[in-house]
């Protein structure tokens, strides 16, 4: 199951507003993936934004979800029908090309990445390589480290952590993406009941500090700006720019224990030590 209308505001929210939010002033955003256009029309409710370059690789997936899912995406192709007078530019394309070659250095404040997984496995248990993996290797976390401005922020996918290998994945990709360059990179959970488990994640990689006392405050501050605009969330609410990073002990020893990290260090500010 890729997307219901029952509890798709639990993913599509929390990889939106999570991100958006921990950048001061997101101008630029890249959003890969994501056809549906909800994480999109999620990301133009911030005031800041000017442009939004959004990268899928099917097209089909785009129709479609404009025909039977139109709600989901209804800002997003508001924008795109705009045309050059839209903030939305819609490319039907390869995402991890599109980083690697035409994308420019330092431009994007903020970079959104919501994509199939990197695996999966047959009827008999055997590890199935997905297309998406390359979303998901070392060069191309990379890649997406230079076209981040300064404080530059890079949330993705990251499975749950109830399925052992999906934990070895977790560690893994967090390693690749602090030995590329990100100053913190940490594991932020959602509850949603059509997702595998009952739990899905993500890694949310800054390149920057920020002060996490003023940083609260205008978290506050913007999503008070986005209801009084009529713009509402109904899963996402500040509070849980925080606490979505405090995970069960065992998760934390999984993820970050390797890297002699402290298991009592809040989620935003699990960097290396």
């Amino acid at each position: 199951v890729q997307l219901t209308e029952r509890d798709a505001d639990a993913y599509n929210e929390m990889m939106s507003h999570i991100s958006m939010m921990e950048h001061a002033n997101p101008s630029k955003v890249l959003v890969i993936g994501g056809g549906d256009g909800y994480i999109v029309s999620e990301v133009l409710k911030h005031e800041s934004v000017t442009q939004v370059d959004h990268v899928d690789l099917d097209g089909d997936v785009v129709e479609v979800c404009k025909e039977y899912f139109p709600n989901l995406g209804k800002r997003a192709w508001k924008e795109v029908e705009r045309g050059a007078d839209g903030m939305v530019n819609l490319r039907i394309g390869d995402g991890a090309k599109f980083v690697r070659n035409e994308a420019t250095a330092e431009f994007y404040d903020v970079i959104i990445q919501d994509s199939s997984d990197a695996e999966t496995w047959d009827a008999e248990g055997n590890v199935i390589t997905l297309p998406s993996s390359v979303l998901y290797s070392s060069e191309y976390f990379s890649d997406v480290y230079r076209i981040l401005g300064p404080a530059g922020v890079f949330i993705f996918v990251a499975d749950t952590f109830n399925i052992p290998s999906c934990v070895d994945d977790i560690r893994k990709w967090r390693r690749d993406l602090i030995n590329a360059g990100f100053l913190s990179c940490s594991y932020g959970s959602i509850t949603i009941s059509s997702y595998a488990t009952g739990q899905i994640g993500f890694l949310m990689c800054r390149k920057s500090e920020h002060d996490l006392i003023s940083h609260k405050k205008l978290v506050q501050n913007r999503y008070d700006r986005m209801v009084e605009r009529g713009l509402e969330t109904s899963y996402y609410h500040p509070k849980l720019q925080e606490s979505c990073f405090d995970l069960p002990l065992w998760v934390e020893k999984s993820i970050y224990v390797s890297d002699d990290e402290s298991n009592f260090l809040s989620g935003s500010n699990k960097e290396e030590l």
